[in-house]
Order: C-alpha cells, then sequence, then structure tokens
C-alpha cells in the first residue's frame, strides 16, 4: 500500500471520530494530499478497508500454522483487533453503509477481496469448484461476527470471541456432516 493511500485512510478515519459519514467531504479528507485522482468517497471507503487488510498482513506475517479452523479464529480476531483501534469510525461507516445499501453494493468487490485474503492467511483454498461456497461462506461468517463485535463493549472483545467460536464449530460440524 501507498503512503499517500495510508494518509487518505488514516484521516478518514481520525476525522470519522468526530462527524459521521455524511459530514465529511471528500475535499477534508484529501485536504493533504497532492495530485490525488479520487472521484469520490466511495473510493475512500474502498481505500479503508484496503488499509486494514494492509495491517492484516503485516500483524500476521507470523502467524502460526494450525488448523484452518483455529487459523480462521486468529485471523478474525486479529481483523477485528484491528477494527477495534478505529472503533468509533468502524461503526460509523457500518450505519452509514445500513442508510446507504446502495454504496455497500459499490464496496462490495474489495470485501471480497478482504475474504480471500482472510481465506489465504488461514490457508484455506479459494481456488476451484468449491472456491464460490468458501468464499460466500466465510463472507457470511465474516458479516455476522462484524455485528456481533459492533456490539460488544467488552475490552477484550469477550463475547465477540465466544461467538466466533461457536460460529466456527457449527460450522466444522456441518462440514463433517456432509463430508
Amino acid at each position: 500500500m501507498q503512503k499517500n493511500e495510508i494518509s487518505i485512510a488514516l484521516n478518514a478515519l481520525k476525522l470519522l471520530e468526530k462527524n459521521s459519514w455524511e459530514k465529511i467531504s471528500l475535499s477534508n479528507i484529501l485536504s493533504k494530499q497532492k495530485k490525488i485522482t479520487i472521484k469520490n468517497k466511495t473510493d475512500i471507503l474502498i481505500i479503508i478497508n484496503r488499509y486494514f487488510d494492509y495491517l492484516l498482513k503485516e500483524n500476521l506475517s507470523f502467524l502460526e500454522v494450525s488448523s484452518s479452523k483455529d487459523m480462521l479464529f486468529e485471523v478474525l480476531m486479529e481483523r477485528l483487533d484491528i477494527l477495534n483501534n478505529y472503533r468509533t469510525s468502524v461503526k460509523k461507516i457500518i450505519n452509514y453503509f445500513f442508510l446507504q445499501p446502495q454504496v455497500f453494493i459499490k464496496v462490495l468487490p474489495s470485501f471480497i477481496e478482504s475474504i480471500i485474503l482472510i481465506m489465504k492467511l488461514s490457508k484455506i483454498n479459494s481456488n476451484g469448484v468449491l472456491a464460490i461456497p468458501k468464499i460466500k461462506t466465510v463472507f457470511v461468517l465474516y458479516l455476522l461476527i462484524i455485528f456481533t463485535w459492533k456490539n460488544d463493549e467488552t475490552k477484550s472483545l469477550e463475547k465477540t470471541m465466544t461467538t466466533l467460536d461457536r460460529y466456527l464449530s457449527n460450522l466444522d460440524k456441518l462440514i463433517k456432516l456432509i463430508k
């Protein structure tokens, strides 16, 4: 990720701490940037998501290899820990998506890339015939756990961890039934 994109993401997240997404202008976000070709605020949301992906890759560069279930748990919890560092801002973005679902649809390809990254970091194969069902499953799991995270006010995200573990255990049982 380029330094100017990191700067844009950080500036937008900082502005979101005190303002809603609707009240922040593109010019406010880009005020310190030169020669930037960003057309709209949706592009900023994509940059913010890629920034979280960048941090996830950096933080998990030494992830210990174990079962896919355990690795997926670790990767998702790390992602949530990253989001937690920007909790107020991320919650405002989520709320904005509820008000403007068409914007979420525009950002969806970026989220799918994030899901594929999560799968890759978890050593889950995202190629072949089963790729689409796997991607959809991890995507739904991610959305479910984001809603849990959004309402989890515990410092260590205990409710979120418990819920994620339960979802993964149920998913594991379902996979064993299918086999």
